[in-house]
């Protein structure tokens, strides 16, 4: 595969855009961990946390389905 991740891998594209959403807001832990839960390859995780400069623009589709799927209220929200 080449460096950057072959446009027709639409589900790990998707993987790791709301793993990048997670390092956004959690830290990079969390986002390693999801992502890895999630079966991307590691050369994958390490680009995208270590190269945030290589990373692609979220698609429309990406960034709608982001903003709609609700976060579970964490232990400060109750």
């Amino acid at each position: 595969m080449s460096e950057r991740q072959r446009r027709t891998d639409i589900e790990t594209a998707n993987v790791v855009t709301r793993g990048v959403n997670i390092l956004m807001v959690r830290d990079r832990s969390v986002a390693r961990h999801y992502m890895e839960y999630m079966h991307v390859p590691a050369d994958v995780i390490a680009r995208v946390l270590d190269h945030p400069g290589l990373r692609r623009t979220p698609s429309a589709e990406q960034a709608i389905s982001e903003a709609i799927v609700p976060f579970p209220p964490g232990p400060a929200d109750d």
